[in-house]
């Protein structure tokens, strides 16, 4: 995460991850050698689940790495649609920094405590506020990580995954048409409850090493 030497002291960070989730070039579907119906039936069951939601929290614990270096933070999350984010660093580089978004092209950092009353406002996607592999708070949400998937193109799969924290989960997979079209990363898992048929880890790899993880939990819907 990287670090703002301002006034109080702190470091404007945020992080989030781009990830999955692809139908195709901005709605044009995949071949059908690529794409799976059963892939396609979840992306779809994803899409309705949010459709219906108008706000929602989380706890969002992240892993990130880009070469030799490494991130892990955990912040909560709260989404209110259309596109307003509060986000608080719980833990991590900038601890105790909440990073609040409108939908525009800055984000407003505050620090708790005795240097509540500092505030900077940035651009969206100054490094001061994105994570090691660049992305930031606008990409986190649900919504976005849906978006995302509409607008990349390759091969989507879908396979039962693990048990998370109780709950199954189904498992898509992209293999993105080219590394560089998708921040680096040459395959993309995003985990769906089986419950929910929202998030509920989101993966990332460069070839057979996982540089990306995110985890949800503890996650309340408001419809």
């Amino acid at each position: 995460m990287k670090q703002y030497p301002g006034p109080s002291g702190f470091a404007a960070s945020s992080a989030c991850i781009a990830l999955l989730l692809a139908l195709g070039t901005s709605g044009v579907p995949a071949s059908a050698e690529q794409t799976s119906a059963s892939a396609t039936q979840e992306v779809a069951a994803f899409a309705r689940a949010w459709a219906g939601i108008t706000e929602y929290s989380a706890r969002i614990t992240i892993f990130d790495q880009e070469g030799t270096q490494t991130q892990n933070v955990v912040f909560d999350y709260t989404f209110r649609k259309p596109s307003n984010v509060t986000m608080h660093v719980v833990a991590g580089p900038n601890a105790g920094v909440t990073l609040t978004w409108d939908g525009g092209a800055t984000v407003v950092a505050r620090r708790s405590g005795l240097a509540a009353m500092f505030k900077r406002t940035l651009s969206l996607h100054d490094p001061l506020v994105t994570t090691l592999r660049g992305s930031s708070i606008d990409q986190l949400s649900f919504g976005a990580i849906l978006l995302h998937g509409e607008q990349q193109t390759g091969g989507l799969s879908e396979a039962p995954g693990d048990t998370i924290d109780g709950v199954g989960v189904n498992a898509v997979t992209l293999i993105p048409a080219a590394s560089t079209d998708d921040t680096g990363l040459t395959r993309e898992v995003v985990e769906l409850s089986s419950v929910t048929h929202l998030p509920v880890r989101v993966l990332g790899y460069e070839g057979s090493a996982l540089v990306r993880r995110v985890d949800f939990s503890s996650v309340k819907l408001q419809t």
